[in-house]
């Protein structure tokens, strides 16, 4: 169990992950603040992984963000949101909590609106706990059992982290006409590295940065597809997940499929729907890494509510991420 803490204290670029990367967009870059087709927009998401080894590791955010037009043309504009969410995970339950505050810039390049930029940022803070009484220690073992009652003697300073938290981003969108469009961004987090050790070690969270893109083709009425990548890399620690949704459309509703692959973890199909403004999508990794041996390729469920209010005209964003 020594191992075990100290494994999950010293490691870098170990972060929580979405797979409904675009269900998520605070979470991946603070420019996509206020970059979407309406006014208001609120999202929530349950994911849950890890039960088929061991505890599981439960992770829950909720976010919302909103568009002020800044110009009568509508071409440029001020986002603001709030992002937070929890993380459980392990036998210590260590615990992640965090809080942010976004703004973006969203500035029109021409008459139509159709090629946007936005820059933004994230400012909060991150809370690290751990309950050590759910964990033994070398030192409490007695020579036939571990003994919970004893001293386990490690030099902790408490059980507790709060340390402030920074990320900025940028996010360029062009829509080439009514049947192509795609976004491009990129976001820097951590950039004052945040202590996240609970012993005198300096041990901080490194710079993680995401690459990211999205393609929405207009196939058809009735048949959409959106292609699209992303990458973040942590110090020795990266992810990249390619793939795409299909989305089918029926008057005022779209049902969405897709399937996605994590490079050497996981394949992951999504299935959900959009009607009136309000999307609910589905998606569970197949782990397919190394560790299917012990996991039984059962990876994690993940299910993700979406919605978007439209008071006004709707003010022109960037479609996904």
């Amino acid at each position: 169990m020594l191992f075990f803490i100290t494994l999950l204290f010293s490691a870098k670029g170990q972060e929580i992950h979405f797979s409904q990367i675009a269900n998520n967009p605070l979470f991946c870059n603070p420019a996509s603040t206020g970059l979407f087709d309406g006014d208001f927009r609120i999202g929530a998401t349950y994911r849950s992984q890890g039960r088929s080894i061991s505890v599981p590791y439960t992770t829950y955010s909720g976010w919302g963000d909103t568009h002020l037009a800044l110009s009568q043309s509508r071409n440029t504009g001020l986002g603001l949101g709030i992002l937070v969410y929890s993380d459980n995970a392990g036998e210590g339950s260590l615990k992640t909590a965090s809080g942010y505050f976004s703004a973006s810039l969203v500035k029109g390049f021409n008459r139509e609106n159709t090629f946007r930029a936005a820059l933004g940022f994230s400012l909060g803070f991150i809370n690290k706990s751990v309950d050590f009484t759910k964990l033994v220690f070398d030192r409490q073992w007695d020579g036939t059992i571990f003994d919970p009652n004893l001293q386990n003697g490690e030099p902790y300073n408490g059980n507790s982290i709060i340390e402030p938290d920074f990320a900025v981003g940028g996010i360029i969108c062009r829509d080439f006409d009514k049947q192509v469009k795609a976004t491009l961004g990129a976001s820097l987090f951590h950039i004052n590295k945040p202590k996240i050790s609970f012993y005198e070690s300096e041990n901080k969270m490194e710079y993680r940065l995401v690459l990211h893109a999205l393609l929405n083709l207009k196939v058809n009425e009735q048949i959409q597809l959106a292609p699209g990548a992303y990458f973040a890399i942590q110090q020795f620690s990266n992810e990249l997940m390619l793939g795409s949704n299909i989305l089918f459309v029926n008057d005022n509703m779209k049902f969405i499929t897709g399937l996605w692959y994590r490079h050497e973890r996981d394949i992951i199909p999504h299935l959900g729907f959009f009607v009136q403004d309000f999307t609910v999508e589905f998606s569970y990794d197949i782990n397919i890494s190394k560790l299917h041996i012990a996991s039984n390729y059962r990876g994690g469920l993940e299910i993700s509510l979406l919605k978007t209010i439209s008071v006004k005209n709707k003010t022109p964003g960037c479609n996904g991420f």
